[in-house]
């Protein structure tokens, strides 16, 4: 039994490429150079994880009786209603 896939194809003499096999160049070592991500965690590290102003200014908020104020409430909680009547008629 002979199985001959594309039939309709005539296959054209001299016209075929050699595979070429790449292999790797061992004079040549992978490297990578992370001289520039050193130098932004080094940056990072000297920076504070904390910023006392803003640690301030909360704490100015909660303290706050009036925060956030009624139409601010009011707005936030009409935006929810309205994207969940959006999402619930999708």
């Amino acid at each position: 039994m002979e199985i001959e896939f594309n039939t309709g194809r005539i296959p054209q003499q001299g016209y075929s490429q050699p595979a070429v096999r790449q292999t790797a160049n061992p004079a040549q070592p992978d490297t990578a150079s992370f001289s520039t991500s050193d130098s932004l965690n080094s940056q990072l590290s000297s920076m504070s994880t904390v910023r006392p102003e803003q640690v301030a200014r909360a704490r100015e908020l909660v303290a706050d009786e009036n925060y956030p104020s009624d139409e601010v409430l009011n707005r936030v909680a009409n935006r929810l209603v309205n994207e969940s009547e959006a999402n619930s008629s999708s």
